[in-house]
């Protein structure tokens, strides 16, 4: 996924999810940020947290974020390569049971157990897969700045959803407020939102009146 007017895609250097929730690695710092989303092959410090739209937050942050994630998931979780997904789909995922035994099957001693073997298997992954999803809540709960915290908790059914660590409704919710926030809240508040983001606007150095 490459930024608008970049020539290359981003790093795609994992993060250490126990350090604080920082987007990069502990035996790595970053380079001081200069303002520049992209600086000179990594990410700077504005991609570190998720931000809600009056803060400078928008899509390409959103995506930078969630595949950086994404790939720190798939390279260390358990059930990394599935739960991942949901960053990109925003749907819920599963893993396949085992295929059903033919009759002829059930027959043979040998087909039988290693086909309870492989039921015991899918029960333990299935566990694992609930475990990373509420771990992934977690996760991506703590990459959210305060404001955007605030803006989600507000959000109807948030209770509910927290308590059950639904990361499935969590990803839909902070791409909803990031992408369409228009749409996602009173028209009143993205209208202060607006005016928020024009009077703290401060105009570039070598940008002409």
């Amino acid at each position: 996924m490459a930024l608008t007017g970049q020539s290359s895609p981003p790093p795609t250097t994992p993060f250490n999810s126990t350090a604080g929730g920082t987007l990069f690695p502990s035996a790595q710092k970053p380079r001081q940020n200069t303002g520049n989303r992209y600086n000179g092959g990594q990410l700077v410090n504005s991609y570190t947290v998720i931000k809600a739209t009056s803060e400078g937050g928008d899509k390409r942050m959103l995506d930078v974020i969630f595949e950086r994630l994404k790939y720190t998931i798939q390279a260390e979780w358990a059930t990394g390569k599935e739960v991942a997904k949901i960053l990109d789909t925003g749907e819920d995922v599963t893993v396949a049971p085992p295929a059903r035994l033919t009759t002829d099957q059930k027959k043979d001693d040998l087909h039988f157990a290693i086909w309870r073997e492989k039921v015991k298997q899918h029960v333990l992954k299935l566990d694992a897969l609930e475990d990373a999803k509420s771990k992934l809540f977690s996760t991506v709960w703590k990459l959210l700045s305060k404001i955007m915290q605030s803006k989600v908790a507000g959000q109807s059914g948030f209770s509910e959803k927290s308590e059950t660590s639904d990361v499935v409704w969590l990803v839909k919710t902070v791409r909803s407020l990031v992408t369409d926030f228009d749409s996602a809240m009173p028209e009143i508040l993205s209208v202060s939102e607006a005016l928020e983001r024009i009077i703290t606007y401060r105009q570039p150095e070598k940008m002409d009146n």
